[in-house]
């Protein structure tokens, strides 16, 4: 039966085909549910790579741009957004947005001179870009692939997210805010004081945003805050134990009833509850947890960094917490983005 599996893991990939003109080609992963991964590469090497992980084969595809475009992606790719079919992988150290067929992971232009770029948004035919060396938001035209402005919010950001017209961003590398930007009018519309070097953020099923701050280095105590999208106020907030904590990575599962983040391991709470959990749901032992995404059925998936110089893992869990499976990545294997989030 195993080998059935594999052979069926092997054999899908070549069902689905993609039409370029007369010519006809099999695509390098199959259609379908799965998520893609981000691995980060050696700072300075350029040999990031993007790679597919088929929830329907069980199997991960990896160097997908390089083999599809005959180049590398480029040096640190930290993120991807979508906009129905395209994704834009943004690249941090080479300062660039890559446009790519989601399907096939062919290069649909390319956006350079961005300054150290980290994540980004969409609203409409827009990107809004966030920067962790420029105090500017900078806006790309999606229809050109071109930047088209800037919007100074007088801060560097990381995180950001789009509910509505309001946009939030997290000043993460020595801040301790959210900036709100209006996008009708693109400007600052308010902002709320959380806990120092806020990194990550999600909204929960009830539009509350979730924020996790570090406390930075040995700096201060880390809290999650949950903060009221309509009035700016802080609704919540939970402070960790010490300054030696250092969590990262909130994401949230899929219904928006749940947070994950990583902490010595993975930590698990319902946005319902008023504490933080005590213990990791799953712990790291050896394994150097980098980053995680949280699917369907409660299935968790953690990256593995190693060592950050030889290629990582790609590790499974199910909703007890048990490993099902480990798969190997790219060097530095990072973000997460499921196919259902588009």
């Amino acid at each position: 039966m195993k080998n059935q599996i594999k052979l069926l893991a092997f054999l899908v990939p070549l069902m689905f085909i993609s039409c370029e003109g007369n010519n006809v080609e099999p695509t390098l992963f199959p259609q379908g549910e799965g998520f893609f991964i981000l691995s980060e590469g050696n700072f300075m090497a350029g040999n990031g790579s993007v790679s597919f992980y088929s929830l329907i084969t069980g199997e991960i595809y990896n160097e997908l741009f390089k083999t599809r475009n005959s180049r590398p992606l480029g040096d640190v790719p930290t993120f991807i957004a979508t906009d129905g079919t395209t994704g834009y992988i943004i690249v941090n150290n080479s300062g660039t947005l890559e446009a790519v067929d989601m399907f096939t992971m062919k290069s649909l232009g390319t956006v350079t001179g961005l300054n150290s770029p980290r994540q980004m948004a969409i609203s409409g035919r827009r990107g809004y870009v966030t920067s962790l060396a420029s105090s500017e938001l900078t806006v790309v035209d999606l229809d050109l692939m071109e930047i088209s402005h800037q919007i100074d919010i007088g801060c560097t950001s990381e995180a950001v997210l789009i509910s509505g017209q309001k946009l939030f961003t997290s000043n993460w590398v020595a801040g301790d805010r959210i900036v709100v930007v209006d996008l009708e009018t693109e400007e600052i519309s308010g902002s709320v004081t959380t806990g120092t070097e806020p990194e990550s953020m999600v909204f929960d099923k009830n539009g509350k945003l979730w924020v996790l701050c570090t406390g930075g280095y040995m700096q201060d105590l880390p809290k999650l805050v949950r903060i009221n999208t309509v009035n700016y106020e802080k609704e919540a907030e939970m402070t960790f134990g010490s300054v030696s904590d250092y969590p990262s990575s909130l994401t949230v599962n899929g219904s928006g009833d749940t947070l994950y983040w990583l902490h010595e391991g993975v930590r698990m709470m319902p946005v319902s509850s008023t504490s933080l959990p005590d213990e990791a749901f799953i712990a790291s032992g050896e394994r150097l947890f980098y980053d995680l995404g949280a699917g369907a059925g409660g299935r968790i998936f953690v990256t593995d960094a190693i060592d950050y110089q030889q290629k990582g893992d790609l590790l499974i869990y199910d909703s007890r917490g048990e490993l099902e499976d480990i798969e190997q990545a790219g060097i530095i294997p990072g973000f997460i983005r499921f196919m259902t989030d588009w």
